[in-house]
This record gives structure tokens, sequence and C-alpha cells, in this order.
């Protein structure tokens, strides 16, 4: 049995060692393929989020305006495309859209919130509408 759990642990350890050097080398593991759209959803919010904290913004979204946060609209329009990314995330984790209800005989079942799912499904065709609008900006 300790041998056992040992050559599992060893090649769990391997495997997590693998897919971090494929990462640092091509940005992608085979892990992160199996779920590709997980991944994205993943790192894209938190990579996006990074111009909100005082890098450059596009000149649409400049606002002379606003001493010392000229560019506000446009950490406005990052975090709706994070949001939008997120809000894929939590649709297809079926954390948004579904939820569980008691019945009176104690069992439980899962309804779909189709309000969640409209608000969910907005949010994202905003984020990415904004994430192709606003892709050649992605740049510091």
């Amino acid at each position: 049995m300790i041998n056992k759990l040992t050559k599992d642990t060893i090649g769990f350890m391997f495997k997590k060692i693998k897919y971090f050097i494929q990462r640092g080398k091509r940005g992608y593991s085979d892990r992160d393929l199996w779920d590709f759209r997980d991944y994205l959803c993943e790192i894209i919010p938190k990579g996006v989020r990074r111009y909100k904290k005082g890098m450059g913004c596009p000149a649409n979204l400049w606002d002379k305006e606003a001493k010392n946060n000229e560019c506000h609209k446009w950490g406005e329009t990052v975090e709706e495309i994070a949001q939008g990314f997120e809000a894929v995330k939590e649709m297809v984790d079926f954390r948004g859209c579904n939820y569980e209800k008691r019945l009176e005989n104690g069992a439980y079942i899962f309804e779909y919130d189709k309000e969640r799912a409209k608000l969910l499904t907005q949010k994202f065709e905003k984020g990415m509408d904004l994430f192709k609008k606003y892709f050649m900006d992605l740049w510091d």
C-alpha cells in the first residue's frame, strides 16, 4: 500500500512539474487543453485587470476632466471584459444558473434560474464585444 501511494504521489508530482514547465515554455499545458475555455476564463480576467493599475489607456477612453484618474473609463471597460469571462465560467460550472431547492419530503432538486442565466449571458456578450473592440489596446 505504501509503495502504491508513493508511486501515485510521485506520478502526480511529476505531472504537476511537467505542466508547470509547459506553461513556462509555451503559455499553456497539455492539462489546460482538456478545457481550454476554462483555462482562458481563469487567466484573462486576471490579466486584463492589471490594466486598471496604472497602465495607459486608449485615447477614446481618456478623460482629461478626471484629474489623477484620467483612465477610469478604461478601468471600467477592462472590468466589464473580466466579468464577461467570469460569467462564462459561472455558467459552465453550473453555479450561476442552477440552485438547490428542498422539497417538502426532504429531498433536493436543482432548478434552472432563467433570470440568472439571462444576466450572465448579457455580461458575457457585453464583455466579448468589448474584448473584441479593445483587443488591439491590450498592451502597455
